[in-house]
């Protein structure tokens, strides 16, 4: 295993990664599910590796630790694939919701042949890309199946808010609709957060995705927020904006939710030439859209 960043102990088993909810196929999650690991891109991992000079930047980035090679199942020596490891986002959680959303209104990078760049402009087109700068790709709530590509294909600038307004349904529905607001504020501040760091990154990112998850487990809400004296339980946070619970417990050190940007195949470090317009455009309907979900 070559390490470039943080290090991790090893590759024990793996096995297909069931929260992969886009994306190209071949993504396992290693035994122990702290981490996935994930066909090598070249330019991913130049990605991954140039982000150390930026760390408000890298720490909305799944923790990189590095790639490895692996001979084909079939133990022949001669067939060895190589593999980027990675962070697995949905650790730590016991009832993980997760939801994949494509940032940004161009998707083809910049090599891309002519063929590439009209089939990826047509693309956007077709979605909510090119008129919101953001389209779900994928979405899998805790027990029930991946949303297939179709039904994200077919998404609207108007259904767009219900799919996603459809992604918290099981926070009300498993917890409750206190709790579902106050996954939806977190995230608003999770993302402005992140808006932040990109409005002063230099960087190209087409194709890269936003994602979201969290946890729909009952009992782990009721730990956090315990009911008071008065029989209430009130989720510290959502009025006053505040992470954590009423002992002081920080939500997101104990994996209550998360978001970070994946995907890199067609992200680029580009000094000198500013940020990334349209994929802040993208980030900034992504806030816009949750803001609504609370009007």
């Amino acid at each position: 295993m070559v390490v470039q960043e943080q290090a991790h102990p090893g590759v024990g088993r793996t096995q297909e990664f069931e929260y992969q909810v886009a994306g190209h196929p071949g993504v396992l999650v290693v035994e122990g599910n702290d981490m996935i690991i994930k066909p090598l891109n070249q330019r991913e991992k130049q990605f991954y590796e140039g982000a150390s000079p930026h760390p408000g930047f890298k720490s909305f980035m799944p923790v990189y630790y590095g790639t490895l090679q692996r001979a084909a199942p079939d133990g022949d020596a001669a067939s060895v694939s190589e593999y980027i490891c990675l962070e697995n986002l949905v650790h730590g959680f016991d009832d993980p919701c997760v939801i994949d959303i494509k940032i940004g209104s161009r998707l083809h990078d910049i090599d891309a042949t002519d063929e590439k760049r009209k089939r990826m402009e047509e693309k956007a087109e077709r979605t909510t890309s090119k008129r919101l700068g953001i389209t779900i790709v994928g979405m899998k709530l805790h027990g029930q199946s991946v949303k297939e590509r179709d039904w994200c294909r077919d998404l609207t600038e108007e259904t767009i808010v219900d799919a996603i307004a459809h992604y918290f349904s099981a926070a009300a529905e498993s917890v409750s609709a206190g709790y579902r607001d106050y996954l939806v504020w977190q995230f608003i501040t999770e993302a402005t957060e992140y808006l932040e760091e990109i409005e002063q990154a230099e960087v190209r990112m087409y194709s890269s995705s936003l994602l979201l998850v969290y946890d729909a487990n009952k009992a782990k809400y009721e730990r956090l927020f315990p009911v008071d004296g008065d029989g209430n339980r009130k989720t510290r946070g959502f009025a006053d904006r505040d992470c954590g619970s009423d002992d002081g417990e920080d939500v997101t050190d104990i994996s209550l939710l998360d978001m970070k940007a994946i995907d890199f195949a067609h992200s680029h470090w580009v000094p000198g030439q500013g940020p990334d317009e349209l994929y802040i455009a993208g980030i900034r309907k992504l806030i816009e859209i949750l803001h609504s979900l609370l009007a």
